[in-house]
Order: structure tokens, then sequence, then C-alpha cells
């Protein structure tokens, strides 16, 4: 087993200070992102190619089951598309998401075997419910 001073010294190795990027603090990371997901989420799913599988994304997060390394990336990949600071602006036309769409298709990709058909089945469920057409 890994301990924090080996995964340390791996981020050293290689130059990467993760707290540059989602924090230190995962939990954080991960309270962040629930709280401003459904809002923004209802405003911007209409307008990103991955709608069913970003909000898949949330329930693998919420999954007690998911390893902490798959939460780490989901909570950062929606920490990214829920908070205001974008590389682009969300309110441009167009491009506004765009940096958020290819965020969430990077996290989607490295974790999408840990994404399962109850993840799948409750976000297909939750966009019918709040009456979102994607």
């Amino acid at each position: 087993m890994t301990t924090e001073t080996e995964k340390a010294s791996w981020w050293s190795k290689v130059g990467i200070d993760p707290s540059k990027y989602v924090g230190r603090d995962e939990s954080r990371a991960e309270a962040t992102a629930r709280e401003g997901f459904a809002a923004k989420a209802k405003r911007s799913l209409r307008r990103i190619p991955m709608a069913r599988e970003t909000v898949s994304l949330y329930f693998c997060l919420l999954d007690p089951t998911t390893p902490m390394w798959v939460k780490g990336i989901v909570a950062g990949a929606l920490a990214y598309f829920v908070l205001p600071l974008d590389a682009i602006p969300d309110v441009l036309p167009f491009v506004g998401l765009s940096d958020d769409a290819s965020i969430l298709a990077a996290a989607y990709t490295a974790v999408s075997a840990f994404v399962t058909e109850e993840h799948r089945e409750k976000a297909r469920r939750w966009i019918e419910d709040e009456h979102l057409t994607v």
C-alpha cells in the first residue's frame, strides 16, 4: 500500500503540485462539487454535449463504493464545471462551455470503468425529473 509520503514524493519527482489544480483537501473539493452542481447543471446541461455522462459522474461521486482516487478526479472535474472562475468564461456563446466540456470528457474517459449502470440510470431519472431535455 502506498503511503502519503510516497505519494508526495512521486508528485515531487515529476514536478507536479496537485494543490495548484484541485487543492489538497479532497473532501473540500467534493463538497464544492456537490453544492453547486445541481444549480449549474440545470443552467448548462442543455448546452454541453455530455450531459448524461456529466450527471452520471455526479452520481459516481456520491456512491460510497467509488474508490477515493476516482472521487478525486470526478470532484476536481465537477468543481471546475461548477466554479465561476474559468479559463474561458461560460457566458461567451459557443465557446464558453468548451473548456468545461473538455475537462468533463477527460474525467469521464479516465474513470468510465467506475461509472456503473446504476449511476447512468440515476442520471437519466434526474434529467427526466428536472425536465431537462438533453
